[in-house]
């Protein structure tokens, strides 16, 4: 069952003139050190970090509760599909669907062309899990 759709856009010469003016205190709010690894590495960084701040927006949209920048880690599997990995450190407020009784599936597109980058998350949750079954 789908839980929630969430999507973001992001002026990627926007975004840069904000790094460029916050520098490592924007980064250390929003982007993982994995993702920082990631990013920093390539040419154009600005568009892959663009892109994964659109990518944390959308899934806050699509799961409906506030969660920290930091709390979520956008990550690339060996083909370079992108997936979000969530911090389990951290619990997430106020989530019908993020609490320990739910099995959810996150779906991530990235994409960026020009000026702009978009994202959009698709959270599908399972069939939740009983609690205390009587047997």
């Amino acid at each position: 069952m789908i839980h929630g759709i969430g999507i973001d856009i992001v002026n990627i010469p926007k975004f840069k003139k904000a790094i460029e003016k916050w520098g490592d205190k924007l980064k250390g709010r929003v982007f993982t050190h994995g993702e920082l690894s990631y990013c920093e590495c390539r040419r154009f960084s600005e568009q892959y970090l663009a892109v994964r701040f659109a990518a944390k927006e959308a899934f806050i949209k699509a799961i409906g509760s506030r969660v920290r920048f930091k709390e979520i880690d956008i990550m690339n599997n060996s083909d370079g599909r992108p997936y979000i990995v969530l911090n389990p450190q951290f619990p997430i407020p106020n989530s019908e669907i993020l609490n320990p009784n739910s099995e959810f599936q996150t779906h991530l597109s990235l994409s960026h062309d020009g000026d702009y980058c978009i994202a959009q998350v698709i959270v599908e949750v399972k069939t939740p899990r009983l609690q205390g079954m009587i047997s």
